[in-house]
């Protein structure tokens, strides 16, 4: 049985520490037809633990000036606390019951239950949100980050005490922890903190279902498709155009890093020149290779209006292609490496930064130190790697587009924009 991994970035600067402690695994583990499940587990036991119910771990937390705060991705959950330095033994004994002794209460199992379709509601109001849960959906059937962390409404309603006490046992293992801890703290206090930790946590060995490995995982579908989500008196359409793409962390991710700057990742990109600078047609326009654990996707953004989201569509295709076929020239690399290079230090300047990367990187599975040293790696790709990285990773012909907007009123320019058969679907059946 191997012990958790540990992260210190130590700082005197404030008499604060900042920590996070993240159970690998996530929401991507959620079974068929509990989608949520992780999620909803996670929230509900950080609503009261140890003997405490949720209004008195609130109030102690507050009697210290704490903070204990539940995260949930695709990859893991995390319990993540800030504290001040004298008041740390204090608030790692909450967080040790929030991990350890959760109380999962009936009553605040089923509010829980009552208040997560009012956040579908809210994120069915917002035009970009929903784009990116449809985007996510329909972009690779069958991949595991494109089920909804979130949930849907028939998914909630098979959630159950006994499989959130079930989950929370499984996963909250010692071996399957990064813990991380930033700020006011010396050895001595960060040994302290994960011996505490640990001796309430089972010391069990990381669950075989949290190791997922890319050979589950489907490979891109051929073939362009075009999802309309129909929402009544749209002006602008929310766009999302991507495909699966590799795996942060593989071989080709800082040459990759510097083809989706040159693309979409700075106001100088070909995308933010073409789409907003030249024609107006968006007020932004960008990409990134989604950064995760398993392959994810590489996604193309931007918010047209109704009139111009065919031709912004049909544009976006065309340079995609372009840029699959050709890649970037030898200047826009060395401006792009440039740019990637002066603004790591803004990702690191801080210790809390530095130790929530390093996290990052662990749950991953990445060498330790991997995204902070990605300005050597970026200083040592050239211009035909870049090219390079760009014709295998960027696939225009497998795009998937997805537009949130009046289907009536966008389906004809849309329709004509090269981008595959379309299917209009209801905002709300999602």
């Amino acid at each position: 049985m191997k012990p958790p991994i540990v992260v210190v970035e130590a700082s005197q600067d404030t008499p604060l520490v900042w920590f996070d402690i993240a159970i690998r695994g996530g929401a991507a583990l959620d079974p068929v037809g509990t989608e949520g499940l992780h999620r909803h587990t996670a929230m509900l036991a950080r609503r009261g633990a140890g003997s405490r119910d949720r209004a008195a771990l609130d109030e102690t937390l507050d009697s210290l000036g704490a903070a204990l705060d539940i995260g949930v991705s695709r990859d893991s959950v995390s319990v993540s606390g800030l504290a001040l330095s004298r008041h740390l033994d204090a608030v790692i004994d909450l967080a040790a019951d929030v991990l350890a002794a959760p109380r999962f209460s009936e009553d605040e199992h089923e509010r829980l239950l009552r208040e997560t379709p009012q956040v579908l509601d809210e994120i069915r109001d917002d035009d970009s949100a929903l784009a990116t849960r449809w985007f996510d959906w329909v972009c690779a059937p069958g991949h595991p980050y494109g089920r909804t962390s979130l949930g849907t409404e028939g998914s909630l309603a098979k959630i159950g005490l006994a499989d959130v006490k079930a989950l929370w046992q499984r996963q909250v293992v010692a071996e399957n922890m990064v813990i991380g801890l930033a700020g006011d703290i010396d050895d001595a206090s960060a040994q302290r903190f994960v011996s505490r930790v640990l001796e309430r946590v089972t010391a069990g060995p990381r669950p075989a279902s949290a190791v997922l490995g890319p050979a589950l995982l489907p490979g891109a579908t051929p073939g362009r498709k075009l999802v309309l989500v129909d929402k009544p008196d749209r002006t602008q359409a929310q766009l999302r155009i991507g495909h699966q793409s590799i795996r942060y962390g593989e071989p080709d991710t800082a040459a990759l890093a510097i083809g989706e700057a040159v693309l979409g990742g700075m106001f100088s990109s070909r995308l933010m020149q073409e789409i907003r600078v030249k024609r107006g047609w968006s007020y932004g326009a960008g990409c990134s290779l989604r950064r995760s654990r398993l392959p994810h996707w590489f996604e193309i953004w931007m918010a047209a209006g109704i009139d111009v989201a065919g031709p912004a569509v049909a544009l976006t295709l065309e340079l995609l292609a372009d840029y699959a076929a050709n890649g970037p020239t030898d200047d826009e690399v060395d401006f792009a490496r440039s740019y990637l290079i002066g603004s790591m230090p803004f990702h690191v300047a801080t210790a809390r930064q530095r130790m929530q990367l390093a996290v990052r990187d662990a749950v991953f599975e990445l060498p330790a130190g991997y995204t902070a040293g990605l300005p050597d790696a970026f200083s040592q790709v050239s211009a035909a790697d870049v090219r390079s990285a760009v014709s295998r990773c960027m696939r225009p012909d497998a795009a998937v587009t997805v537009a949130v907007t009046t289907a009536a009123e966008a389906l004809p320019a849309l329709t004509k924009a090269g981008a595959g058969t379309a299917r209009i679907v209801r905002h709300d059946e999602y």
